[in-house]
């Protein structure tokens, strides 16, 4: 693909500018994420916005079969895929999914362009102050690894329980934000009842801590509760590092 550098002063850019590389695993997260991309960026012009090289590849392997059944991991899939990209001229990469960062140490180094950790990024949206009640609501398998939950014990916060059944529903939900970009009637109650608990409990804040659930990020339900959106995290984290003017 070609690398395109400015010529007029009306249309220009930084030709040091980076571009970003994204490894699409699930298709409306990584939706989510370019959209949210965007939606982060100062432009008034076409030009204005960075450049994007997806791979949209539904065909990985499945992360979650991995990590539960032992079937093909992944990770060999996803590292080739970022080295494509550098291939094709991206400066960073990415990955919109949480349970991927698992298996971060499998695919995330040794590569040819740097890869930005969702995991971290999000963690960087958490308040400074320490003693923060924090939900974090992710696929089972996130919740297993306690990947989030060691790394906000590291940053001073404390994490509140998620009960089994509401575990069960947040995989629920998960699945259908999979095929749909809508919860159902059904899961959007449910949600809510789970929330309401969260709340009482004294949860002030709630980590999206899967890329399907940060496309309802912008859903009413959440109340007044702090919403940390692991795709948005991480669609601010990279354009924090290509140096592109954020709104």
């Amino acid at each position: 693909m070609p690398r395109i550098l400015p010529e007029y002063i009306d249309v220009s850019w930084p030709q040091n500018e980076g571009a970003i590389g994204v490894v699409g695993v699930a298709p409306w997260a990584t939706l989510d994420f370019c959209r949210k991309i965007y939606e982060l960026t100062h432009a008034t012009k076409d030009w204005q916005y960075p450049r994007l090289i997806i791979d949209a590849n539904t065909k990985i392997p499945s992360r979650g079969r991995h990590l539960e059944l032992g079937e093909r991991d992944p990770s060999p899939f996803i590292k080739s895929t970022i080295n494509e990209l550098a291939d094709a001229g991206a400066t960073l990469a990415v990955v919109p999914c949480n349970t991927a960062h698992i298996l971060f140490d499998r695919w995330g180094k040794e590569t040819r362009i740097p890869v930005i950790s969702i995991i971290e990024a999000t963690v960087r949206q958490l308040p400074v102050s320490s003693h923060v009640n924090t939900a974090i609501l992710g696929s089972r398998y996130v919740a297993e690894s306690q990947i989030y939950q060691k790394a906000l014990a590291n940053a001073g916060h404390t994490t509140v329980e998620i009960q089994a059944d509401e575990q069960e529903l947040l995989n629920e939900c998960i699945a259908h934000l999979k095929c749909s970009p809508y919860l159902n009637s059904y899961l959007d109650t449910s949600l809510l009842r789970l929330i309401s608990r969260l709340i009482e409990s004294g949860t002030e804040t709630v980590v999206l801590a899967c890329t399907e659930l940060s496309i309802i990020s912008q859903s009413e339900i959440w109340g007044h509760l702090s919403v940390i959106d692991s795709n948005e995290a991480l669609a601010f984290e990279v354009l924090k590092t290509i140096g592109i003017r954020r709104v």
